[in-house]
C-alpha cells in the first residue's frame, strides 16, 4: 500500500472530495488520520463561504438549525463504526401500516437532503465486527441507507488502524475495500513540526522531536510502557502548560502522556536546557558557536519559547540565531514564525539586522 505524509494526505483528500470517490486511510493511532480531514474540509468550507460544523459537537437546537438551512453549512460527521451496531446505521424498524419502515438516525436523514454538503467519516472502520462493516456496505457502495439516497454533495471517507498496531482489528472484506481508494499515513517529523509549531505545541517538545526523530511515534514492545504518538505529545504539551520543564512534576506529566521512555529521553534534553545561561547568551551571542549539537537543540527550543512569551525580544534573539549552524538557525526561525506569525512579521520587517545577517536563509524563511 502506498504511504503518504500529511501534505500528500491533504492533497489526496481534496482530489477525492471533488470526485466524491471514497477514500480509506490506514495508519498507526494518534498520527492525524482524523485530524487532517477536519483541517482540509474546514478550508474547503471557508472557500465556499459556508460554515464548517462538526455534527457530533452540535446541540439538539443547533441540529434543528442545520436541518432548516442545509445550504449554509458544511457538515463533518464522524461516525465510529467500532462503537456501533447495525441499527445505528440502518435505523430501528418501525411498522407503518402494513409496511415495516426503518427509522434512521438523524445524521442519515440530514445527509439525505439534496442540499446537504459535507463529509461522512467512518473512523475505526476495521475495529467494527464484520456484521457492522456489512451494514456500512450500502452507504459506501451505493450511497444510500435506510431507503434514502445520500446527497451528491457528500463525500464518504474512512480510517482504521493496522494489524501491527495491536488494535485487534478485523480484516475488511475485499468487496468493501475495493470500493475505496487506499493509502497509509505515516508520521513525518518535518510536517508534524510545521503543524505543531502553528498549533501552540511546546517548542521544547518540538525541538526534542527534531533531536530524537524516532520518538514522534514509538510503539511499546511488550506493553510495559505507554506507546508514544503525536497525539500523546500534544497532550503532554497541554499538561505542561507553563510548568518548568526541568521540574519533577513536569517529568511526571510528560510520562503519563507519552510514556516513561519518552519522558526519560526528554529529561536529557531538559538537562541541556537547564545548563543554558541566557544572560551570557544574549550578552555574547557568539558564545553559542562552541556549543555541542545536543545543546543546540535546547537553544533552539529556548529561543522560540522566549519569543512566544514576548515577541519584543526579537532583536536580542536574532544575533544569537545568526551565530548558530544553518540547520539550527532555520529551525529556530521556523518555530518562532509558525508560533507567532503576526509578531514575527512585524519584527522581522523592521529589523535591519535580520535581513543583514540572515538574508541567506530567505529560501527557508519567508516573511509574508
Amino acid at each position: 500500500m502506498i504511504k503518504l505524509n500529511v501534505d500528500e494526505y491533504s492533497d489526496i483528500l481534496k482530489v477525492c472530495f471533488n470526485t466524491k470517490d471514497p477514500l480509506y486511510m490506514s495508519g498507526p493511532p494518534g498520527i492525524g488520520k482524523s485530524a487532517v480531514p477536519i483541517q482540509v474540509y474546514t478550508d474547503i468550507a471557508e472557500k465556499q463561504g459556508k460554515e464548517f460544523v462538526c455534527w457530533d459537537k452540535t446541540t439538539k437546537a443547533e441540529k434543528i438549525t442545520l436541518f432548516k438551512n442545509p445550504d449554509k453549512y458544511f457538515v463533518f460527521c464522524d461516525q465510529r463504526l467500532s462503537q456501533m451496531d447495525t441499527t445505528d446505521l440502518r435505523g430501528i424498524p418501525k411498522l407503518e401500516g402494513n409496511i415495516l419502515e426503518p427509522l434512521p438516525p438523524s445524521w442519515v436523514v440530514y445527509f439525505s437532503n439534496p442540499k446537504a454538503e459535507g463529509v461522512i467519516f467512518f473512523d475505526e472502520v476495521n475495529l467494527a465486527p464484520p456484521i457492522v462493516q456489512g451494514s456500512a456496505y450500502q452507504i459506501i457502495n451505493d450511497r444510500s441507507i435506510s431507503d434514502r439516497k445520500i446527497s451528491d454533495k457528500v463525500h464518504i471517507i474512512a480510517a482504521g488502524n493496522r494489524a501491527e498496531d495491536k488494535a485487534y482489528t478485523f480484516e475488511m472484506p475485499l468487496p468493501l475495500r475495493d470500493r475505496f481508494s487506499e493509502a497509509e499515513l505515516y508520521p513525518d517529523v518535518d510536517r508534524w513540526t510545521e503543524w505543531a509549531s502553528s498549533n501552540e505545541v511546546s517548542p521544547h517538545l518540538i525541538a526534542f522531536i527534531q533531536w530524537k526523530n524516532s520518538y514522534l511515534y514509538r510503539l511499546s514492545e511488550n506493553d510495559a510502557d505507554k506507546s508514544t504518538t503525536p497525539r500523546g505529545i500534544v497532550r503532554a504539551s497541554r499538561l505542561l502548560g507553563k510548568e518548568d520543564i526541568t521540574s519533577a512534576r513536569a517529568n511526571t506529566l510528560v510520562s503519563i502522556a507519552t510514556g516513561e521512555a519518552f519522558a526519560t529521553e526528554f529529561q536529557a534534553y531538559c538537562k541541556y536546557f537547564k545548563q543554558l545561561d541566557w544572560d551570557t547568551i544574549f550578552a555574547d551571542p557568539e558564545s553559542v558557536k562552541g556549543y555541542e549539537v545536543n545543546t543546540m537543540f535546547a537553544v533552539a527550543g529556548g529561543l522560540s519559547e522566549k519569543f512566544l512569551a514576548d515577541y519584543k525580544l526579537f532583536d536580542k534573539i536574532i544575533p544569537v540565531i545568526s551565530n548558530m549552524p544553518e540547520e539550527f538557525a532555520v529551525m529556530s526561525l521556523r518555530l518562532m514564525k509558525n508560533g507567532n506569525p503576526v509578531g514575527f512579521k512585524r519584527r522581522a520587517t523592521k529589523s535591519k539586522q535580520f535581513f543583514k545577517d540572515l538574508a541567506h536563509l530567505g529560501k527557508f524563511i519567508e516573511v509574508e
